[in-house]
Parts: C-alpha cells; structure tokens; sequence
C-alpha cells in the first residue's frame, strides 16, 4: 500500500507526513513532546522520521485506531518499561 511512499527516501519531514496523510505537524509536534507518535530524530534543526518505520507505526494506528507509544530516547514502547 504505501511501497512507493516508502521507495521515494529513507526519510520524511513533518511536511511530507502532513501533506501525504494528512496529520497535522501541530499534532506530530504534540505527540513529539509526550514522547509518543512515530519514531523520530532530529538533524540539526529537522525533525526526521524513518519512513519505513513511520508505515509500520501507521499501518498499526490505522488497524488498531491506536498505535503504540514510543520513547524516543530508548525506542521500545512504554508498555515494554513497565514490565521492568
């Protein structure tokens, strides 16, 4: 489904994320701050997000109507630090 999204580059801005599926960068920048949303990194002044991992993030979202939270700074989901 989103095979030629993920083919184009590596990466993808909140403008593209924006302006491909229609989530506001408002609200990527929300979810951002919460540590929750799709994996992301910053490049200097870019926020980046792994296009291959944001369509799995997506993908889950949309078949779950919830996908899961992730922190940033360790990439596992918060459900897999509670259990610690």
């Amino acid at each position: 489904m989103f095979d030629d999204w993920k083919k184009e580059k590596q990466t993808a801005t909140d403008h593209d994320i924006e302006k491909d599926f229609q989530i506001p960068i408002n609200t990527l920048k929300k979810w951002r701050l919460n540590s929750q949303g799709p994996i992301h990194f910053r490049l200097g002044d870019k926020i980046l997000y792994p296009r291959v991992a944001f369509i799995e993030w997506f993908e889950g979202h949309i078949k779950n109507k919830k996908a899961p939270i992730v922190s940033i700074a360790s990439n596992r989901t918060k459900s897999d630090i509670s259990k610690k």
